[in-house]
């Protein structure tokens, strides 16, 4: 195929995308929208502003927001995805070389963009039926040889296990759930780039889900990398617990959670 038919076929609004592929395509004012097969939202249904908080405020949508390190905006999704709230994320950079500057990344192709991949790997989690949010849209705005990005995703129900434990003491059965839970991820090969104790969510049921996928991965499964994650989470925890020693996190409790990963896995010698 040609680089006009490749460009021809991108960008028309009637390229709906099949099953196990991400699409993409450039708006009026050349941004690159990116859009999973996953959820029932096509590209002729996408605005562009989706990924500017303002529209939302305007139309009096945003029903919360998220400070960690940056801020993530919550709102109430369109009427084409009533059944869903939706998280808006934009992609900061961190460390030092934030201060030089905090939300541009070097552009070498769509497809090596944090947004574009992690879409498509929050896909691919999907189909594996994974806890994870669904994605919805993202946006690229490429610049010269630099670009940032947004990211449109379903908002889980939920709150991470830092807030959870602050007031709640977790059953052993709780704690071996979220140790099975990593181990899922674990047993497809999903890497977390940034697995901690705030990337954990818990439902009201007790249900798990994991979240915030920039950076992450599939890769071949090794036990280095997968005992390495885990005790990256122990460190997580015991930073929180530090920080705040009203948090009820015990060593009974790391003991449960790695049970249950080891069970999941079958490797009793795992996590050490």
């Amino acid at each position: 195929m040609t680089k006009s038919a490749q460009e021809e076929q991108t960008n028309s609004s009637k390229d709906i995308p099949s099953q196990n592929k991400v699409a993409h395509y450039q708006d009026s004012r050349g941004h690159y929208i990116i859009l999973p097969s996953i959820n029932n939202i096509t590209l002729s249904d996408i605005n562009s502003r989706w990924f500017d908080p303002s529209y939302w405020q305007a139309k009096d949508r945003i029903t919360g927001q998220s400070k960690g390190r940056n801020i993530t905006w919550f709102l109430k999704a369109p009427e084409k995805a009533a059944d869903m709230d939706w998280a808006l994320r934009h992609y900061y950079r961190g460390g030092l070389v934030s201060k030089l500057s905090n939300d541009r990344y070097f552009f070498n192709g769509l497809t090596k963009t944090r947004a574009y991949r992690e879409v498509s790997l929050l896909q691919q989690m999907i189909e594996l039926d994974l806890p994870v949010p669904k994605p919805i849209a993202a946006r690229v705005i490429k610049n010269g040889l630099s670009y940032s990005a947004d990211l449109l995703m379903e908002k889980l129900a939920g709150i991470d296990l830092v807030h959870k434990l602050k007031s709640d003491v977790l059953s052993p059965e709780t704690w071996e759930s979220i140790g099975k839970t990593i181990a899922d991820f674990h047993k497809h090969g999903i890497y977390h780039a940034d697995l901690n104790a705030h990337n954990i969510l818990i439902g009201e049921d007790d249900s798990i889900s994991i979240i915030d996928f920039d950076r992450c991965n599939k890769r071949q499964i090794q036990s280095m990398w997968q005992r390495n994650n885990i005790k990256r989470l122990e460190r997580s925890f015991l930073k929180e617990r530090g920080l705040d020693n009203s948090i009820n996190f015990y060593n009974d409790d790391w003991i449960s959670l790695k049970k249950g990963y080891a069970a999941s896995l079958n490797r009793n010698n795992l996590v050490e």
